[in-house]
């Protein structure tokens, strides 16, 4: 599975593939792929039903990542503990 995803450091968008079909794809998947240092929030492009295109949060290693048209876009936010 393609996944296309942006950092706060860069405007271009990083890609890796994770060798799973998308809808088995997880966040714990998408964080081993990326390996970033430090705390991160995660946010996925997802289409919900009343409000059509959205940025939804997962919190949970084992939650499966929605998927985009055959692939996952991700945003990658480092979480300072600000909230």
């Amino acid at each position: 599975t393609k996944v296309l995803y942006f950092t706060d450091r860069s405007l271009t968008p990083f890609m890796v593939n994770i060798p799973k079909r998308l809808e088995e794809v997880t966040l714990k998947d998408f964080k081993a792929a990326i390996d970033r240092e430090g705390n991160h929030r995660y946010h996925f492009k997802a289409l919900d039903p009343e409000f059509g295109t959205v940025k939804e949060e997962i919190f949970h290693d084992d939650d499966a990542i929605p998927g985009w048209e055959g692939k996952i876009v991700a945003w990658v936010e480092e979480d300072h503990g600000e909230n």
